[in-house]
Parts: structure tokens; sequence; C-alpha cells
């Protein structure tokens, strides 16, 4: 069985749905707002030391038998866990993640490739991404991956960093409880799309950086408890795909092309609401720390950035800034555009968008043999 960790609360925690929008806790006693302070914290660091009396698991060795969890399965052999929690913290709601496991599973050692979802950081498409859907995380997952596809709070419910703190939290939770899953902690890919392909950037060049990649633990939360998470385990991955990013908030609306979506520098844009500013009303820092080129240095794990010639949502000269800023820092790096190509590779035939896919299989083929 899992092992958890229970820390009791003192104060009533109400959560309420509203459509498709959840949001925050309706009321928080003071000694749970103050414990949120910390811009870089899941929560208080009291609820880090108070976990730490109770020692982790070893590296990827937590067992338990997942016959009884929520699934669905493929006619290709591939079944999807649902409703795994990952993450607990206060004042939120609890974190899910799906989990594509491949046919054949039993005693297998199988890299892990972690999907992010995009939605411009507003909304989850709950598998409904077009190209990157559900269909393309089951062939994935047939091809002998185990495909994680996580949550992660929305800009209505938090700001930056925290989606960024919470991608790392659920591939530190992966790598801990690979055994259950026939998962490999030392092959590790991350993949996302649009909104996660910003968040899949920054997960590459963010590797070891303590303010993001704290190990904290939140206590009981709605009756549910958090998962103790190896102290150990790093979030850093041995490659990354990036599908049509943003990547420089400040030079998206001198980049865009005509179409619907912008300003970017807007009050109510994606980008404003993930940092929580208005662009060019940001304090100094805030959009940079945003931005994967802030952090790229040499020994970044090598990248694959695809983006459409004719995306009228994120300018495909975003990732072109990402390609060359990472080569000027001798980090592996393909560029692929495709001409014609609008957001999520809308606009080109069925057939091209299969071969954008293959190619992506392909890279995460050899970026998950054994020995790299």
């Amino acid at each position: 069985m899992n092992k958890h960790i229970i820390i009791s609360v003192t104060c009533p925690v109400a959560t309420v749905l509203l459509g498709a929008r959840r949001e925050r806790p309706l009321m928080l006693s003071a000694i749970v707002a103050f414990s949120l302070m910390s811009p870089f914290a899941i929560a208080h660091p009291v609820w880090a030391l108070a976990a730490r009396s109770t020692s982790p698991p070893p590296i990827g060795s937590v067992r338990e038998d997942f016959s009884a969890q929520p699934h669905r399965d493929f006619a290709n052999g591939v079944r999807e866990l649902t409703g795994v929690v990952y993450s607990v913290a206060i004042g939120y709601r609890p974190l899910h993640t799906a989990i594509f496991l491949p046919p054949h599973r039993r005693g297998r050692n199988s890299p892990i490739v972690v999907f992010i979802h995009g939605g411009g950081w507003v909304l989850d498409p709950l598998g409904n991404e077009g190209v990157t859907g559900t269909n393309t995380l089951v062939a994935l997952a047939a091809r002998g991956y185990v495909v994680e596809r996580p949550e992660y709070r929305l800009s209505s419910e938090a700001k930056f960093p925290a989606q960024l703190v919470d991608i790392k939290r659920a591939i530190r939770w992966m790598k801990t409880y690979a055994a259950n899953y026939g998962g490999d902690t030392t092959r590790v890919v991350v993949w996302g799309g649009s909104a996660g392909g910003n968040l899949a950037a920054l997960i590459g060049t963010t590797c070891g950086m303590a303010k993001f990649d704290e190990w904290t633990a939140g206590p009981k939360v709605v009756g549910l408890s958090a998962p103790v998470i190896d102290p150990h385990v790093t979030s850093c991955v041995n490659a990354v795909i990036d599908w049509y990013g943003p990547i420089d908030f400040l030079a998206m609306d001198s980049q865009q092309p005509p179409g619907p979506f912008g300003p970017h520098d807007g009050s109510g844009s994606p980008e404003s609401r993930y940092v929580g500013c208005p662009l060019p009303g940001c304090r100094h820092g805030i959009v940079a720390a945003a931005s994967p080129l802030t952090y790229i240095a040499h020994g970044a794990p090598p990248f694959l950035i695809m983006h459409g010639k004719a995306d009228v949502a994120v300018p495909w000269r975003q990732s072109q800034e990402l390609y060359d800023a990472l080569r000027a820092h001798d980090v592996p790096a393909q560029l692929v555009l495709v001409d014609g190509a609008n957001h999520m590779f809308e606009g080109v035939p069925a057939a091209a968008k299969k071969i954008q896919i293959q190619r992506v299989f392909r890279f995460i083929d050899a970026h998950s043999k054994r020995g790299r």
C-alpha cells in the first residue's frame, strides 16, 4: 500500500465548482492564509517539516495494487487509470493525473512520457486537444510507454509559478511511484502543446532550481491525504518536446499575424492572466520569470520544437527564438516549421498531422533508449 502523510487542519475548507470553472476555497483561516504567502511554495515550510518526520520511500520503490483504480481499457491493450491524486495543497482542489499503461505491462521497465495539456492556462481540454488528444496518448502508450497526463492549477486559481510547481511535482510523484506502473525513472520525456509547451520548455530549462522544485507535502484537504513524494527525486527530464508554446510574451504582439487573437499585452490576455498582471505593467522580472529564455544554459536536455507557420494564436517566431537561444548555449535542438499549419496544426490534411506525430514518436524513441 502507498504510504501517506496526513496533517490535520483545524479550519474547514469549502470549494465550489461553477460550470467549467474551478474556484478557490471560499474561506481560509488566518494561519492557512499566512502559510500561502511564499510565492514559490505549494504550502508553508512547516508542512514540509512535519512531512519529513516520516521517512519517504526509496526512489521508484512504492508498489500498490491498482486493479481497483477507476480505469478504461482500449482495444489495443492500453489501460487508462483516471482520478489518481498526485497533489493536495492547502487552499486548492486536489490535483489528479491520468496514467496510460502500455499493453503487456507487467514486469516491464518502460520509459515515461509526461504530457502537459494546453488551454491558455485558463482551461483543461480534458483530452480533447485535436492532434494531441487522448487518441495520440493511447497510441504512444501502445508503443511501450507509460504516459502521464497531469492536471495543474489554472490561472483563475493561482498565478505563475504555481503551474510550473505543479508539473514538477507531477513528475516527481511519477518517479516516486514508478514501480506501480512499470515506469523507468531514468528515462523521462516531457511533451507539451501551446500553454503546455511553455511549461514543457520551462521543465527542460529549470532542472535543479529549488525555488520551483521544493519538496512539500500538504495537509489533509477535503478528506484526502497528500501522497508522500521522495525528496531525493528531481523533476529533471531526458528530453523536451515543445509544440507551439508561447516563449517570449513581450515580443508576441510584434510577431503576431492578422487574426482573431491578441493583443497579448492586454489585461485579459492568457499571458497576462498567467503571470497576474498586464504584461507591460508587470513589476520587473515577473514576465521574464515565466519565459524559458531566462533559464537556458549549457547542459539542458535535447529539444524538439514544432510550430505551424500559419499559427494565428502563438506566432511561429516564438519557437524560432527558443531554438536560437538553445543553440547559442550548445543545447541540442531541432526546429520544425510546418507550412500552412495553424495553431494545433489545424488547416493541414490529416496525413500531414500524422507525419508530425510520427516525428514526435521517433524523437521520443531516440531519447528514451537505455543508457541515456
